[in-house]
């Protein structure tokens, strides 16, 4: 009996197999992850915590974004039971020496003192996350991804920005390189300092149990816009672009798998999608790709009605446009996640929160939709 009948068969059946399971990594690429802020995990006592996951699981919240450690442990295992997956904040100052502290500046607006990142230990950090993950590993909490950072590109986040120094510009890729410029050459040593600290990231992760496929994607980064100065502004950043760019130039893409970008665009309800989604591909998603999507983990809309129950409608609208901004980015495979800020009150909050009245408003419910 001849056996090419049969052999015909079985190359017919791997080509069939290959396909379903090239349309299902497909389907999955599709499916972006979606979730929302939550903010003073830290500060919640245990009752308080276990009202916040029976509401995000009555709402069927499927992500949430926080940090990591002492505080918040108990509430991403917690979560983890009730289906809600984490991306954890890390701060990769943690563990280091705080020898540099830029003081806080209320006169222009820096609210807290920040350590500098070229203060940064990536053996004191290793040791540090080591520990806080341990008993995250012990419980089985697989993370939905690392994020190791936030605003880095600013003075809020980066102690190496300096207010003496501040001119009210965005810095340049051509600024980080110019060795006359003292605060680009600050920052680029501070974003140096920095990759130092995420390669420490990687290690951990790699050799994890639970987590060591877990997605690590570089530090949220501020959209203050393209490099120039800006009037009236006191303060200084860098572009996300300049930013992306210098790390790329320094082994980024050797050591993250996707980078996260924050954008808070201007409240224009006559924006149309296809306007907002150039301004966007612009300011923040220009390096984004299939290999290295962006995860977009801070974004969102005010709205300063203080009434209940809240009028929603312009802002349903603003998130609607958002989103179909996003889609786009999407269906190019650019981008893996989208988390708006946020959940609930917190200090400073200017309206951009989507719990209120005791129930997740009309624009939440959209902004939380899948994708």
């Amino acid at each position: 009996m001849s056996c090419r009948p049969v052999h015909a068969f079985l190359i017919l059946c791997a080509a069939i197999f290959s396909t379903i399971a090239l349309s299902l990594d497909r389907a999955e690429a599709g499916n972006i992850v979606v979730g929302v802020n939550v903010v003073g995990i830290q500060q919640m006592n245990e009752q308080q915590q276990d009202a916040l996951i029976a509401q995000l699981q009555k709402d069927d919240v499927k992500v949430v974004r926080t940090g990591i450690g002492e505080g918040f442990n108990r509430f991403i295992t917690k979560a983890h039971a009730s289906g809600i997956g984490v991306i954890a904040i890390i701060y990769p100052t943690a563990g280091a020496s705080g020898a540099h502290t830029r003081p806080a500046d209320p006169s222009v607006g820096l609210q807290w003192a920040q350590p500098a990142l070229t203060d940064a230990d990536p053996t004191k950090f290793k040791a540090w996350l080591t520990s806080q993950l341990a008993p995250l590993e012990a419980a089985n909490v697989r993370l939905v991804a690392f994020e190791l950072g936030n605003e880095i590109n600013g003075p809020y986040f980066n102690g190496d920005f300096l207010p003496g120094q501040a001119s009210g510009r965005v810095l340049s890729l051509s600024d980080l390189d110019n060795p006359g410029d003292a605060e680009g050459r600050a920052i680029a040593a501070s974003y140096q300092a920095y990759l130092k600290v995420l390669a420490a990231l990687k290690d951990v992760r790699d050799h994890a149990r639970a987590n060591a496929a877990t997605p690590i994607i570089s530090a949220g980064l501020a959209d203050g816009g393209l490099p120039g100065k800006k009037p009236g502004q006191k303060l200084d950043g860098v572009s996300i672009p300049a930013t992306l760019e210098f790390m790329r130039r320094h082994g980024l893409d050797r050591l993250a798998d996707g980078y996260s970008v924050h954008v808070y665009p201007a409240g224009d309800p006559k924006r149309t999608v296809a306007t907002l989604a150039a301004i966007l591909d612009k300011e923040a998603f220009g390096l984004c790709s299939a290999a290295k999507p962006c995860w977009l983990t801070e974004w969102g809309f005010n709205n300063q009605d203080k009434t209940c129950p809240v009028d929603e409608r312009t802002r349903t609208q603003l998130i609607g446009t958002m989103r179909g901004a996003l889609a786009e980015f999407e269906r190019q495979g650019r981008l893996a996640g989208s988390i708006y800020f946020s959940w609930g009150g917190h200090p400073g909050d200017a309206g951009s929160t989507i719990f209120r009245c005791g129930a997740l408003t009309d624009a939440g419910r959209l902004a939380l939709a899948p994708m």
